[in-house]
């Protein structure tokens, strides 16, 4: 894989007889080579993924969509052309990781948990990984993890695989080294007997217990991550939309 991506950069992009391009081969030992079957999966900047849809040798291949993978995971800066399964995606992001900071690890790790545990619920909400897994990713350089804690915490109470618990318990105590929120409550708290990782609730404290109460009401679900992503997303662009608007206002004032 090294070599095949180091040969491909080499190539001079303004050379006009051909286009550079990484092939996928498959050869069945004892058979003759013109019997192999190949295609390439990179041509110029862009890789086609559409076209494995008529290649079923490459498509049902393990190894050979093994080796697309990591190719993918090695240049995540080119396009590509046609659909990627969501089990491509997990794995392509799984690959990447080596290379990613320490808190993008986590977030890719914890969005890769999700989709394992529960891919159904994974799918719903977001196009893609693309857009999950920075918000994971900002809620842990932010330090609001309480939201991942519940939901691991809810993953390992409704009686998960005990792969899946242990995992969750590793998760976890990785979150435990994204908690400056408890800090900066020191700073900001309105109320220092409520330094709990939930800033200034020392007067709203009777209305969150009642929120919390009729939480506990509702009949369980299993647990999602998308669930709490999507209510990130939302107030995300709840505060881009009140920024937009703030400065409209100030601009008619002028």
């Amino acid at each position: 894989m090294e070599e095949a991506v180091a040969i491909w950069k080499q190539i001079p992009p303004e050379r006009m007889n051909g286009i550079p391009a990484i092939g996928i081969n498959i050869h069945t030992p004892g058979t003759e080579a013109f019997e192999d079957v190949g295609i390439d999966i990179l041509s110029g900047k862009r890789f086609d993924l559409a076209v494995l849809e008529y290649i079923p040798d490459i498509k049902n291949n393990p190894g050979a969509m093994e080796v697309i993978a990591e190719l993918m995971a090695k240049l995540p800066e080119i396009e590509i052309d046609g659909d990627m399964s969501k089990e491509m995606e997990v794995k392509v992001w799984e690959k990447r990781m080596p290379d990613l900071e320490p808190a993008m690890q986590l977030a890719v790790e914890l969005d890769c948990f999700a989709y394992h545990y529960d891919a159904f619920q994974h799918d719903s909400g977001f196009d893609s990984m693309d857009d999950s897994i920075p918000l994971v990713y900002d809620m842990l350089k932010d330090g609001y993890t309480e939201d991942l804690e519940k939901w691991l915490n809810e993953v390992i109470s409704e009686e998960a695989t005990p792969e899946d618990e242990e995992q969750a318990k590793e998760l976890l105590a990785k979150l435990a080294e994204y908690k400056p929120l408890a800090k900066i409550e020191e700073m900001e708290e309105q109320n220092y007997n409520m330094v709990d990782n939930v800033l200034n609730n020392g007067a709203g404290e009777k209305a969150q217990k009642e929120e919390n109460r009729k939480a506990q009401d509702k009949p369980a679900a299993k647990p999602s991550l998308k669930a709490r992503l999507a209510e990130k997303k939302a107030q995300v662009a709840g505060q881009g939309r009140e920024q937009e608007e703030n400065i409209k206002n100030k601009q008619r004032e002028m």
